[in-house]
């Protein structure tokens, strides 16, 4: 679930950094999400390991509140960012909870949109022409590892999770750089729309649209939830600190700001995720 709600924002970012070479960043992105997952503990819970989690949540709560504004409310991005923040906020307030049950049929739905994607990217000839790359910039596929890598590790550790998010990753990219170009793709935050103009599939936009908030609400309250409670258990005064700093955040963030923000908290995770074995033998 993670995955839709990022990538709707996440592939634009990227490619306009990358090009062409996006497709090697995703391809990283992904194999370093399963290393991870096959060979790192999860995450403990000291007292930093508790706040850079709950940061690097909340920063995904802030990704999926820019992406409902964009595609949802673009005339005011920023504006429905954040009271799509505070709804979050509330929900968990009120102990709304994403279980089990309803995140696979999330899934299902997505994954299922996801394929229909693919089929109609794969089956209308495209209208972008192939140029040669430039050579790649560093900078430019750090930065789209940066955003692509939050997303590409499961809401549940694992490592076969991890290669199946890694898979679809791949798969959207191949057929939106077949579909649409690296210029294109990267020219706007809400890129998904150009590719379904561009696939002669306009019809569809109301979907998309649909599509992107079920990619984004639920998995923003599942993540809000686990963010505010590594934090503090304390449910009331936690949530509603939360809750401001990711609306005042969401108001004023645009998707670079907010993917580069949770890019920077996975990326603080990995490390405590990299030094726990050793911190645990020297205290044990």
């Amino acid at each position: 679930m993670r995955l839709a709600g990022g990538l709707l924002v996440a592939l634009a970012v990227g490619t306009s950094g990358a090009d062409y070479w996006v497709l090697v960043a995703v391809v990283f992105a992904a194999a370093l999400a399963v290393a991870v997952e096959a060979l790192l503990p999860p995450l403990g819970d000291t007292r930093p390991e508790r706040i850079v989690g709950s940061v690097s949540r909340l920063g995904l709560v802030l990704v999926f509140a820019t992406t409902f504004g964009q595609y949802l409310f673009p005339s005011a991005p920023g504006a429905a960012a954040a009271v799509f923040a505070v709804v979050v906020t509330v929900a968990d307030l009120a102990g709304v909870r994403l279980g089990d049950y309803a995140a696979r049929w999330v899934t299902g739905l997505l994954l299922a949109a996801a394929a229909a994607l693919i089929a109609i990217c794969v089956g209308i000839p495209p209208l972008a022409q192939f140029i040669a790359p430039d050579p790649p910039s560093v900078p430019g596929l750090g930065l789209a590892v940066l955003v692509f890598l939050p997303f590409l590790l499961p809401r549940h550790p694992g490592a076969g999770r991890a290669a199946a998010v890694g898979a679809v990753a791949v798969a959207i990219t191949v057929v939106a750089l077949y579909q649409l170009g690296p210029i294109r793709l990267g020219l706007s935050a809400t890129s998904f729309r150009e590719l379904l103009a561009a696939a002669d599939a306009v019809s569809l936009l109301p979907v998309l649209t649909v599509v992107a908030a079920v990619a984004t609400v639920p998995v923003a309250v599942d993540a809000f939830t686990e963010g505010r409670e590594r934090l503090s258990p304390e449910r009331p005064k936690a949530t509603l600190a939360c809750g401001l700093i990711v609306a005042v955040a969401a108001f004023f963030a645009g998707p670079v700001v907010a993917l580069a923000l949770a890019g920077v908290g996975t990326l603080a995770e990995l490390v405590l995720r990299v030094r726990a074995p050793r911190y645990r033998s020297r205290r044990a």
